[in-house]
């Protein structure tokens, strides 16, 4: 059994949500899986990571989507089975926790990674150019951005909106955690492995606009769980932390010049405003003040004349 996955890079196994998913999951039961980092998706039939091929069963099948993946999982023979010790309500939640992350999260997680642009020419962008050939670097890029795109348009929702659905999935994946280590006590599930296939990412990279990233941080339970997932069932190789520690200055400078360049277009676009709104504002000032002036001059002489009347009391008799 092979899966082919995006590589490795900021402390992450993988820099792609589906492919942490896929790895958690494998890791979760001690499947046999070989795990091959790539950077060819072309080769693959939808252009795609992951790719899990299973060549006992049909070397040409290829699955890509967790749900899929995590079926396979738990019907196979092997001495531990994913989800063995979950009751029946338990593996309920999975369908339910897999339906709110998809209407809730991952349409905000698209919009952070592949529409804002100071993340998409910072992160996104800088990265994928740097794995892919030219040009299908180029058209990968397009490609996935277009998806991005026409998924988050057909939720009709505002970033605004996007952010408070994103904020509210997160609290309450939060709550449903608590002090546990993983969501249904000391082992960890499906559902564990698709949690932190969506928050790792967030948790991880170096995002100039990092309003999710901070809210995740503000939750330090969630925080512990992805580190402890990362540290027990995916830890990165001493060569991997060799060279990630060595671009991680790189990144950085790049977060901090993209979040001053944000800073300092949103000062100008805010003095824009104002000085549009300079003339509308002084133009009512002045027809205020003309119309004050020229009644205050008719009065003077006389063209308009106010006189006051002294109101007749009622006799009440």
């Amino acid at each position: 059994m092979e899966l082919y996955i995006w590589p490795s890079d900021f402390g992450l196994p993988s820099i792609e949500t589906k492919c942490l998913q896929f790895m958690a999951c494998a890791k979760f039961c001690a499947a046999p899986v070989s795990v091959i980092p790539s950077c060819c998706p072309w080769k693959c039939k939808k252009g795609v990571y992951p790719v899990f091929i299973n060549k006992a069963i049909d070397e040409k099948s290829e699955v890509t989507e967790f749900d899929e993946f995590a079926a396979i999982l738990r019907k196979s023979a092997q001495d531990v089975v994913l989800d063995n010790e979950l009751t029946l309500a338990e593996r309920c939640e999975f369908d339910a926790f897999s339906s709110l992350m998809l209407h809730y999260f991952y349409p905000a997680q698209l919009h952070f990674l592949w529409i804002d642009h100071w993340n998409y020419s910072t992160v996104t962008a800088h990265w994928y150019s740097s794995q892919l050939l030219f040009p299908y670097g180029l058209y990968y890029l397009e490609r996935g951005r277009r998806r991005a795109q026409a998924y988050v348009a057909t939720c009709g929702r505002s970033e605004t909106q996007l952010i408070r659905d994103a904020i509210m999935a997160i609290n309450l994946l939060s709550a449903k955690l608590g002090d546990n280590k993983y969501f249904y006590g000391d082992r960890p599930s499906s559902l564990d492995a698709l949690v932190f296939g969506y928050l790792a990412p967030i948790l991880k990279l170096p995002l100039p606009s990092d309003r999710l990233q901070q809210h995740i941080l503000g939750c330090p339970n969630l925080v512990r769980f992805i580190e402890s997932i990362i540290s027990i069932y995916l830890p990165l190789t001493e060569t991997q932390i060799r060279l990630q520690a060595a671009s991680k200055d790189k990144w950085q400078m790049r977060r901090a010049r993209a979040q001053k360049s944000a800073e300092r277009m949103q000062i100008r676009r805010e003095t824009v405003d104002e000085e549009a709104s300079a003339p509308i504002r002084d133009a009512v000032i002045f027809a205020v003040g003309a119309l004050t002036l020229s009644i205050l001059f008719a009065v003077h002489l006389g063209i308009v004349s106010v006189s006051l009347e002294e109101e007749t009391p009622i006799d009440i008799d």
